[in-house]
């Protein structure tokens, strides 16, 4: 996309913080490399310093071994009572454990006690100068220095652990390591010992009330025996005939009721029988009866019989009566039958139910008996198991007491040395090489984290950067005018500064891009004005203010410097000067300021009059006029909009120089009334944070910001990157472009071509 087609950017929303990225870290290395590489030489010299005045340490290693598998002169089948769980020494927790007894503050002090280092000045470290009269420390004190050079470590996946100990004397490192080792192997002697010893005594202590009551057990056993003559039929033999019983009477118990209620099930049948009609009663009912069976058949042949009749004579036929009557003669008959069969079942399920009740007595009485049984037998039981555990343990106890009186002779270590510690012939430290190595790595971070700890603390805007970083679109950069009106020195390498601009051309910096049309700072403000040329080719912006953030940031050179460019490329610029509280515009080029912006608005003058013609060609200049007690009311009124819509009808460009935004709200009122607004940023002076305040108060009134302008930059210091204007900055000033600026002061001739580079 073109850059005329890019729409001009509306007021950015400031980002809400600031991060440490990348590029961030690099601009402050680069801007301050000299700190960085301050502290990255300081750290390793320091590093260096300390270490060559450190005292030489040896490191002395005695290697001991964890042995599971001791030799047991009594055989495998006696444990001794302190041998760890044979787990624990597969287990990591049991490695780490012993490493730390081995480090612990009982081992040093046996150490300490056998070499006597609690006396030993040179072990204490004692001056030279301290050692007369020197009675030596306590004990607990000497294991404390020694514990702080014990250093103990496990040998991966081995058994194997290794003891090092530190001392100036390379000798001394020796003894103290074995020493070390010789205590830890002591320890674990008389730990054991002591366990066994203690073991012993307990076990002692228990065989013999653990035998009174073996034999008490054994008694009450025999007295429930013979109580409850268990000694001719034992309790198993009882308790089977009482379940054979119990199984027995149960079984008939089942029997006796599924019979009842089959009996039952009948009877309610023959009750519910149709006793009127033969043929209504079920055939399983009266199977066993022949004589209901005849009835039935006689029944069935005579309704067969009457129905035939009945089809053939009709239903009042003499005959017909007859059939009828034996058939009720039949149903008499079958009703007397049925009653008998219903006698003789209440009679079978009358006698079913007294056998179910006999049976149910017997096998309550059976169960009872079952029951008290099963009560003897837990009794039994119990005696019994008291007396076995009592026997059981007796017989462990008596055994144990037996082994561990013959163990507690036995002197067997789980701990064995593999390696005693020999005198080292190489120190350990110090270890100058990888210190220094460390501390230049140290300083470098360290030199990195002071350049981007700086450069935070540092809030002023310095950078295009810095400014972008906020949210604001740069337009251009103006570089620092010295106060004769040239521009910046140049310092070339090996050369002095030097002032390359004459100073005898003009006697105000506001006015060098006139009086000096082929400077940077000329050739800055041309980039300026092509910028805005193309942010909106089809629209060019007609009116536009120029304000900053804080007072005294450039904001009047910037925009008179603006104009000045406008005018020399041939546009009919208008510079207004809007500040009406202090005014400079006038000043700058020399003209009254009795009629002005203020005088119009007050409809004291006309606008022809007040606009004044200026030394620049194309350029004219509206005073503010006298000072007004109520300058924000003025430039609310309707007044101040018509004359910007005159203005903006006469000239080509109008440029209007307003007050501050954070001092006044002047420029927040003018804003939305132009075309757009030139924020104006002073290098090392205006702060992010007056910025970001700013550009909230230009989005705020909902305004057009077209950009800002970076004054006062040095462009000769490299560090800041300020890409094409350092070009512009060293082809004026070391190429000695600048010296013929006293050819033309009117910005014609080569200003084309300066701006189609600058638009470059």
């Amino acid at each position: 996309m073109s850059l005329s087609d890019t729409p001009p950017p509306a007021a950015p929303t400031p980002p809400p913080g600031d991060g440490i990225g990348v590029g961030e870290a690099l601009r402050a290395l680069l801007k301050y490399r000299w700190l960085a590489l301050a502290v990255a030489l300081t750290v390793p010299v320091l590093t260096l310093f300390w270490s060559l005045r450190q005292p030489n340490m040896y490191a002395a290693t005695c290697t001991v071994e964890y042995d599971p598998n001791p030799p047991q002169p009594l055989g495998r089948d006696v444990e001794d009572v302190a041998s760890p769980v044979l787990n624990f020494w597969a287990s990591q927790e049991f490695y780490e454990t012993q490493n730390r007894i081995i480090a612990s503050q009982t081992v040093a002090e046996k150490a300490v006690r056998t070499l006597g280092l609690h006396q030993d000045a040179d072990f204490l470290r004692i001056p030279k100068d301290d050692r007369r009269g020197f009675r030596g420390v306590t004990v607990e004190e000497a294991a404390k220095q020694l514990r702080a050079r014990i250093t103990v470590e496990q040998l991966r996946d081995t058994r194997l652990v290794q003891i090092r100990v530190e001392d100036p004397s390379a000798d001394q490192a020796a003894v103290l390591a074995n020493a070390v080792a010789d205590a830890y192997i002591e320890k674990t002697m008389q730990d054991r010992l002591g366990s066994t010893t203690s073991a012993l005594e307990w076990l002692s202590s228990q065989l013999d009330g653990l035998q009174h009551q073996l034999e008490s057990s054994e008694l009450a056993l025999h007295a429930f025996k013979t109580e409850n003559n268990v000694l001719s039929v034992s309790l198993e033999d009882r308790q089977n005939i009482v379940a054979n019983e119990i199984q027995r009477f149960s079984e008939s118990l089942t029997a006796t009721q599924t019979r009842r209620i089959e009996l039952a099930a009948r009877l309610r049948q023959l009750q519910e029988a149709n006793r009127d009609d033969p043929m209504d009663v079920h055939a399983t009912m009266v199977s066993a009866d022949t004589t209901i069976a005849a009835l039935r058949e006689r029944y069935r042949q005579l309704a067969s019989e009457r129905e035939a009749l009945a089809t053939r004579y009709g239903s009042a036929h003499p005959q017909i009566e007859a059939v009828d009557t034996q058939i009720e003669a039949l149903r008499a008959q079958t009703r007397r039958e049925i009653d008998g069969l219903i006698q003789s079942a209440e009679a079978d399920l009358r006698e079913v139910q007294r056998v179910e009740t006999g049976l149910r007595g017997v096998l309550g009485e059976a169960n009872t008996a079952g029951l008290e049984l099963n009560l003897r037998e837990i009794e039994y039981e119990r005696l019994n198991r008291a007396r076995e555990n009592h026997a059981k343990l007796y017989g462990i106890l008596l055994a144990r007491t037996t082994e561990t009186d013959l163990t507690r002779a036995l002197r067997v270590s789980y701990v064995r040395i593999v390696d005693r510690a020999m005198p080292p012939e190489v120190p350990v430290s110090p270890r100058i090489k990888l210190n220094v190595t460390v501390g230049i790595l140290a300083g470098l971070l360290l030199g990195l984290a002071a350049a981007i700890f700086a450069s935070r603390l540092d809030r002023s805007v310095r950078t295009v950067e810095d400014a972008e970083s906020v949210g604001l679109t740069i337009l251009g950069v103006l570089p620092r005018i010295d106060a004769t009106g040239g521009t910046q020195p140049y310092a070339g390498r090996g050369r002095p500064r030097k002032h390359v601009a004459n100073p005898a051309l003009t006697t105000h910096k506001d006015l060098v891009v006139h009086t000096h049309p082929k400077s940077a700072v000329a050739e800055c403000c041309r980039t300026i004005r092509t910028n805005l040329a193309f942010m909106s080719t089809e629209s060019p912006k007609q009116t536009m203010v120029v304000t900053s953030a804080s007072p005294r940031e450039g904001k009047t050179t910037v925009a008179t410097s603006l104009a000045i460019a406008l005018a020399q490329s041939g546009r009919k610029t208008l510079l207004v000067d809007t500040d009406l509280r202090r005014p400079r515009v006038h000043r700058i080029f020399g003209v009254g300021s009795q009629k002005g912006v203020t005088s119009i608005l007050l409809g004291q003058s006309r606008l022809e009059e007040a606009v004044l013609p200026t030394d620049v060609p194309g350029l004219s200049v509206l005073p503010c006029g006298p000072i007004p007690p109520n300058p924000s009311e003025l430039l609310h009124t309707t007044g101040f909009r018509d004359l910007l819509k005159t203005v903006a009808q006469t000239f080509d460009s109008v440029i209007l120089d307003s007050p501050p935004l954070a001092a006044v709200t002047d420029a927040a009122i003018i804003a939305p009334q132009v075309d757009g607004v030139i924020l104006v940023i002073q290098s090392r002076k205006t702060t992010r944070d007056a910025l970001r305040s700013s550009l909230r108060q230009v989005a705020d009134v909902h305004a057009t910001l077209l950009g800002g302008v970076l004054n006062d930059v040095d462009l000769s210091a490299r560090r800041y990157g300020y890409g094409r204007y350092q070009y512009h900055y060293y082809y004026y000033h070391r190429e000695g472009y600048a010296s013929n600026e006293n050819d033309s002061h009117d910005g014609d001739g080569d200003g084309g071509q300066h701006e189609a580079r600058a638009a470059e």
